[in-house]
C-alpha cells in the first residue's frame, strides 16, 4: 500500500509541512523576542502566535492553491448540510470530551511540555485566545493537514490510510504526548469528515468551534 507513495507525492507532502513548521516557529520566536525586548510588559504569546499564523496562512494558501488536490464544488450544497452539520457537531463533542479527559489525566503532571503548552494556551485575554486558538491557528492547521496532506495522500492511498496518516502527522507535530494523543484522535474524525466532504469550511468550523468551546469552558469555570 505505502509503495504507492512515490517520491513526488512524498515531496509534495514533506516540503509544505517543512515550510509550515519552520516558518511558523521562526516567526513566533522572532515576535516573542521582539515582544520581550521592545515592550516593557511584553505581548501575549497568543498575539505572537496570531501574527505568525496569519503570515504562514498566506504562504501555505499558495501551496494549497497550486496543489493538484480535489476541491469540492460547489462549496455549499443544501442537501448535504445535515451531514456536514453532524460532522461539525461530532468534532466538537469528541474534542470536548477528550480535552476534559486530557486536562484531568493524572499523568499530565509529569509532562513538562504539556504544562508549558497549557500555560501558553492560557497566556492572554479572551480576545487573544479567540483570535489565535479559534480563528487563525485552526485555519492554518486545516489548510495544511487536511487541504494539503490529506489531499495529496488520497491520490495514492485509500480513505483509511489517508485519515490515519494525516492524523498521526497532526498529532506528532504537537510535540507532547498528551496533546499528541488528543490531536491524533480528534484528527481521525476531522480527517474522515474532510474525506467525506472535501470542504475545508466544514473541518475548519468544527475545529474552530471545538476550540471556542474549550476556551470558554477554561475561561469561565
Amino acid at each position: 500500500m505505502f509503495g504507492n507513495l512515490n517520491n513526488n507525492v512524498v515531496y509534495r507532502i514533506i516540503f509544505p509541512l517543512a515550510v509550515y513548521f519552520i516558518l511558523f516557529n521562526l516567526l513566533f520566536s522572532l515576535f516573542r523576542y521582539i515582544s520581550e525586548n521592545m515592550f516593557d510588559n511584553g505581548i501575549s504569546g497568543l498575539y505572537c502566535a496570531s501574527i505568525s499564523a496569519a503570515i504562514t496562512l498566506v504562504v501555505m494558501y499558495f501551496f494549497y492553491r497550486n496543489a493538484f488536490v480535489y476541491k469540492a464544488e460547489p462549496m455549499f450544497e443544501v442537501d448535504k448540510l445535515p451531514k456536514e452539520i453532524l460532522f461539525i457537531l461530532g468534532i466538537i463533542v469528541l474534542g470536548v470530551v477528550l480535552n476534559l479527559i486530557a486536562t484531568h489525566f493524572p499523568l499530565k503532571e509529569v509532562s513538562e511540555s504539556f504544562n508549558n503548552a497549557d500555560s501558553y494556551l492560557n497566556d492572554g485575554d479572551l480576545f487573544s485566545k479567540i483570535l489565535a486558538n479559534v480563528i487563525l491557528v485552526p485555519a492554518l492547521e486545516e489548510l495544511v493537514f487536511r487541504g494539503i496532506v490529506c489531499g495529496e495522500l488520497e491520490k495514492k492511498l485509500n480513505v483509511s490510510y489517508t485519515v490515519v496518516i494525516s492524523a498521526a502527522i497532526f498529532g506528532f507535530l504537537h510535540f507532547n504526548w498528551v496533546q499528541m494523543i488528543y490531536a491524533f484522535l480528534v484528527g481521525l474524525l476531522i480527517g474522515y469528515a474532510y474525506e467525506e466532504t472535501h470542504k475545508l469550511w466544514v473541518v475548519y468550523l468544527g475545529h474552530a468551534l471545538l476550540n471556542l468551546t474549550v476556551v470558554l469552558i477554561v475561561s469561565f469555570t
